[in-house]
């Protein structure tokens, strides 16, 4: 992790407007990390950003020669059928300026709804992506039109994240997922929940991603449960559950028995 992107997730991130859990937003930095360390290469972006605040995260874990890409509808909110969010160029592209100013690498803005929006758009000018967080319309037409969308562009390996899956004011979402994935032409499935956040991978990636997100994330692990034909691993969902946790772990940390804390852990993860 770079030192700017670990001073965005300790402080910055909160200053930029939008929704975001603490715990989601560190898991998605592992993901990335994650992705870096497998040698998961590709764009990322998203779909509806807002302010910026999960888009920056995702743009600081780029290598250099790595586009991002962010599609909203910004000032267009004729285009926001369900006003589902208010997103302001000037101000999004004001924190991209603060936090992304030292990136070397592409950013690619389209400012229009992501209906109108072909998968040559994106892989045109950013190519393929490894991960891509969707949080734009939230209609059903608009959740299978950008799975289907991130579907189209993702790289090897690749991941889309969800937001607001299984918020009980959008239930036009779990909706729009259910057609999604109950459609013979839908490769993705999901693999991990946590906070207001799903994720998905093609089927044939979601073993690898479990597999390592558990062993990364045991500490958060809730349960393992099933969406439609899915196994997935729900992490930190339960208010308590990161809170109390990290402050158990920092305390332990602290303490003289640390370090052998530490040692034993790494060898239970062998």
């Amino acid at each position: 992790m770079t030192a700017l992107r670990r001073a965005y997730l300790k402080r910055g991130y909160r200053k930029v407007g939008g929704w975001l859990f603490p715990y989601s937003a560190r898991f998605i930095d592992g993901l990335l990390d994650l992705q870096l360390e497998a040698d998961v290469r590709g764009a990322v972006g998203e779909i509806g950003v807002h302010h910026g605040k999960l888009f920056i995260l995702l743009a600081l874990g780029r290598r250099p020669d790595e586009a991002a890409f962010a599609i909203d509808v910004f000032g267009d909110q004729h285009l926001n059928a369900d006003d589902s969010g208010a997103g302001d160029r000037g101000i999004f592209l004001a924190n991209t300026r603060r936090w992304l100013a030292a990136e070397t690498g592409r950013l690619d803005v389209l400012q229009r709804s992501s209906l109108e929006v072909r998968p040559e758009d994106i892989l045109e000018r950013s190519g393929p992506v490894r991960m891509a967080s969707i949080d734009g319309g939230h209609t059903e037409e608009c959740v299978i039109n950008d799975l289907m969308l991130v579907q189209s562009v993702l790289a090897p390996k690749g991941v889309a994240i969800l937001d607001d899956h299984f918020n009980e004011f959008w239930p036009e979402v779990s909706s729009g997922v259910a057609r999604y994935l109950l459609d013979p032409s839908a490769r993705l499935r999901p693999f991990a929940i946590t906070p207001n956040k799903t994720y998905f991978a093609a089927a044939e990636d979601v073993g690898f991603y479990r597999r390592s997100l558990r062993s990364r994330n045991d500490y958060y692990y809730e349960k393992s449960a099933r969406l439609l034909d899915s196994e997935l691993d729900i992490f930190g969902t339960q208010p308590w559950t990161f809170s109390m946790k990290k402050r158990a772990i920092e305390w332990i940390k602290a303490t003289p028995a640390g370090p052998y804390a530490r040692a034993l852990r790494r060898r239970l993860a062998r």
